[in-house]
């Protein structure tokens, strides 16, 4: 399975229609054989796991990969070369995860269809981000988010406060 803009289509119409068990189930199965094959890391844990993903048949036995491997690994899937890098804030004195993105056109896509399913058309807010602690850092993908949501609430009002 190769993730192309039809796959990519066809996870923006489910997410629209979240209560389609079926769908979301077929979908989360092939995710997964995509990623045990694609995702190096993902791959060396499976191995390691022992587990065969021909077994994993049902979406509650997917493993889930430790987010301890998003501090120590390069996680990301197929050949693509991440376009941004998103960092968690951490706490204090701790590594911080980090999350490499391909495609950030498509994490806005499908964060701002999700949001809109919820809470209807972002040109019906305005958009006051109270972020301080989030402002003083780079690679927030909140922040990254927060800043597409303003610019599509085309509110003069939208912005960040301190």
């Amino acid at each position: 399975m190769k993730l192309n803009q039809g796959f990519k289509e066809h996870v923006l119409k489910l997410s629209k229609n979240p209560f389609h068990q079926t769908d979301f189930n077929e979908l989360a199965l092939e995710l997964f054989q995509y990623q045990a094959i694609e995702n190096p890391v993902y791959r060396a844990y499976l191995h390691h796991l022992n587990i065969s993903t021909l077994a994993v048949k049902q979406v509650e036995k997917i493993p889930f990969l430790p987010i301890e491997f998003f501090k120590t690994q390069r996680v990301i899937t197929g050949h693509a070369k991440e376009k941004i890098i998103f960092e968690s804030s951490g706490t204090t004195g701790q590594q911080t995860s980090r999350h490499y993105v391909a495609d950030p056109d498509f994490y806005l896509a499908l964060s701002q269809q999700i949001f809109e399913q919820y809470y209807g058309p972002l040109s019906n807010y305005h958009l006051l981000a109270l972020l301080p602690s989030y402002l003083e850092r780079t690679g927030s993908s909140l922040v990254y988010m927060i800043e597409h949501f303003i610019r599509q609430s085309s509110s003069s009002f939208s912005g960040f406060y301190l």
